[in-house]
């Protein structure tokens, strides 16, 4: 379930991109994640959900020819780990089961997603985190209840996170 991770593996940053893109001009980067799940060991059937009729239509033309990634594409596929890794991103997938219940209305995954893109271009990202915080709750309101990380299906350390975010733009 879930290859391209909520879509987030969709919306990789430039450089990995065009490291798929300069290998495969015309496959798309959803069906790299599609194809790399469909070809480990002892997967049946592979899940992967769609929010428009592009998308739909991109998963049909990647599962009518379904061709496992080759050792070339899987190299590639080992440099974005790397660089996704080392970018310091946060890979929240936007699924927003972290705000429901939040004591001080932290939109968690609008302040991840703009942290993740300030980090790669800067360009308007603090007057949209200005925006943010007028209508919800700032990252370092925090109150370190947890109740978002006991329901995050990514697992991730969302309050050592928010305070990453409070730092960079605060």
């Amino acid at each position: 379930m879930e290859p391209v991770k909520g879509g987030s593996l969709a919306s990789l940053p430039a450089r990995d991109e065009k490291l798929m893109k300069d290998y495969n001009p015309d496959a798309s980067i959803a069906s790299w994640a599609i194809r790399f799940v469909a070809g480990l060991p002892n997967v049946m059937m592979v899940l992967s959900g769609m929010s428009n009729p592009e998308q739909m239509k991109d998963n049909i033309a990647t599962y009518d020819n379904l061709q496992p990634l080759n050792e070339e594409e899987k190299e590639i596929l080992r440099k974005v780990v790397v660089n996704l890794r080392e970018s310091g991103s946060i890979a929240c997938t936007a699924c927003a089961y972290c705000t429901e219940g939040c004591p001080v209305n932290i939109n968690i995954p609008e302040y991840f997603r703009l942290y993740n893109a300030a980090r790669e271009d800067m360009a308007g990202k603090r007057a949209e985190f200005s925006r943010l915080c007028k209508e919800f709750g700032k990252p370092s309101d925090c109150l370190e209840c947890g109740q978002c990380e006991n329901i995050c299906p990514q697992g991730l350390s969302i309050i050592e996170n928010l305070k990453d975010v409070a730092r960079f733009f605060e």
